[in-house]
């Protein structure tokens, strides 16, 4: 009976990737212009729900969730995720709550796809991306960056790229920031 089955995880995520928009093509797209981003008022009021809730409470929680669901632009993604700052429990040693784990996750998917390249090191300095998203979450600015012939562009992308350890994609912002200076 179970042989029936066995195709069905890639059907659902392959349903859930073209239903969320998390394809390929989805990175390739410019990002909305930032002065054109809007914090929608759905996104205020939860973003005040989750300040009025107790800190680090199942209620917090669920706002922030809620938060990272909605957000559909690279200011609404920054929102949640500075409101998820100190709103869940700090674990001992390498443990994390699965809750935090899911909401981080989620915004750092998020960024890649609405983020601006100024979100997108804004967002590296301020969050932890975990280290299976960083390489992607670089090359991400990377691309952003791509046309860009400002050096000061790519010493933050080389800073943003130190501090999520991705020494290669470091060394190649450098070396970029220093052809266009001249060095």
């Amino acid at each position: 009976m179970l042989k029936g089955f066995r195709g069905a995880p890639v059907v659902v995520l392959v349903a859930y990737s073209l239903a969320t928009g998390h394809t390929a093509a989805g990175h390739a797209a410019a990002p909305q212009p930032e002065s054109e981003q809007v914090v929608s008022a759905e996104m205020k009021k939860l973003y005040m729900a989750a300040a009025a809730a107790a800190p680090q409470s199942q209620a917090q929680q669920s706002v922030i969730r809620q938060m990272a669901e909605k957000a559909a632009n690279g200011k609404e993604v920054l929102l949640a995720m500075r409101a998820a700052v100190g709103a869940f429990p700090a674990f001992a040693g390498s443990q994390e709550d699965p809750a935090e784990r899911q909401v981080r996750s989620l915004l750092t998917s998020k960024m890649m796809d609405f983020g601006t390249l100024d979100q997108l090191i804004e967002y590296a300095k301020q969050s932890s991306v975990y280290p299976e998203s960083a390489r992607p979450f670089v090359e991400r600015m990377f691309q952003l960056a791509g046309p860009s012939s400002d050096k000061r562009v790519w010493y933050r992308i080389k800073v943003a790229a130190a501090r999520l350890k991705v020494a290669d994609l470091e060394r190649q912002a450098q070396v970029k920031a220093d052809q266009l200076a001249g060095k």
